[in-house]
C-alpha cells in the first residue's frame, strides 16, 4: 500500500504534540507542604530574649518570600533584598526577618534537618499528610515549607515521622542500654527535648544477687 507523504507527516505532527507536555513539563519545587490545609494557620515566635512571651500572628499564606526579589529562590532567601524582607515578615510576622528573631515556636535551626527529614518521609511515604498538591515535585523541602512548620510547630506531622522511623519513639523500635540508674527491662520516659513525647528503651542492666556488685559491663545481659 502506498503511503502519502502527506499522512506521514500529519502522523509525525500528532506524536508530536502528544509528546510535548512531558517534554516541557518541569518540576516545582519543594514536597507540597500545607499547613493552612492542616488547620494551622498561626505564627508563634518569640522576639529579642528567649523566654520573652510568644508573639502570635495569622500567617498570610499570599506573601511568598520565595518569589520575589532581584533574585527568587525557594532554597535560599536573600534577606539583603527588601522584596524579600517584606515578604518574609507578611508571611510570619513583624520582625521574623531580622536579627531580632530568637525563636520559632516549633523547632530551633539546630534540628531544622530533622524537619527537613520528616517532609521528606512525608512526601515519599505518605503525601497525603502534607496538606498541599503534591503532584511534580522535586521532593526537596524549601525556605518557606520549612519555616512553616518550625513557625505554626506541626507537631502532628513530625511526630507522625519519628514513631515510624526514629529509634526510641515508638514501642517497636526501643533505644536498648545498660543502666543501674533506670528500670531494668522495657520502660519510658518523657523525652524533654521534643515536648515530653515518649521515648521507649529497654534496659539490659539486671543486678546481680550477691554482693559486692560485679564490674558494670557484666550486668548487661544483651536480651
Amino acid at each position: 500500500m502506498l503511503i502519502r507523504p502527506q499522512a506521514v507527516l500529519a502522523a509525525l505532527v500528532l506524536t508530536a504534540l502528544a509528546a510535548a507536555p512531558a517534554a516541557t513539563a518541569q518540576t516545582r519545587p519543594g514536597v507540597g507542604y500545607d499547613p493552612q490545609a492542616r488547620g494551622l494557620t498561626v505564627s508563634r515566635y518569640e522576639l529579642d530574649t528567649l523566654g520573652s512571651p510568644f508573639l502570635s500572628y495569622s500567617i498570610d499564606f499570599s506573601a511568598r518570600p520565595d518569589l520575589v526579589g532581584a533574585h527568587p529562590n525557594p532554597y535560599g532567601l536573600d534577606r539583603s533584598d527588601p522584596a524579600v524582607v517584606a515578604a518574609i515578615e507578611l508571611r510570619w510576622g513583624p520582625g521574623t526577618a531580622s536579627t531580632r528573631l530568637k525563636r520559632w515556636a516549633g523547632p530551633g535551626n539546630e534540628v531544622r534537618y530533622v524537619l527537613r527529614d520528616a517532609l521528606v518521609w512525608a512526601y515519599t511515604n505518605h503525601p497525603e499528610l502534607l496538606g498541599g498538591d503534591t503532584t511534580n515535585r522535586n521532593g526537596l523541602p524549601t525556605e518557606v515549607e520549612l519555616t512553616d512548620m518550625q513557625a505554626v510547630d506541626d507537631s502532628d506531622l513530625y511526630y507522625t515521622y519519628f514513631k515510624a522511623v526514629l529509634p526510641g519513639f515508638s514501642p517497636d523500635r526501643r533505644v536498648v542500654i545498660c543502666d543501674p540508674t533506670k528500670p531494668s527491662g522495657d520502660f519510658d520516659e518523657p523525652n524533654t527535648f521534643w515536648g515530653g513525647v515518649p521515648y521507649y528503651y529497654h534496659n539490659n542492666f539486671r543486678p546481680a544477687f550477691y554482693s559486692p556488685q560485679p564490674a558494670l559491663t557484666n550486668n548487661c545481659s544483651g536480651s
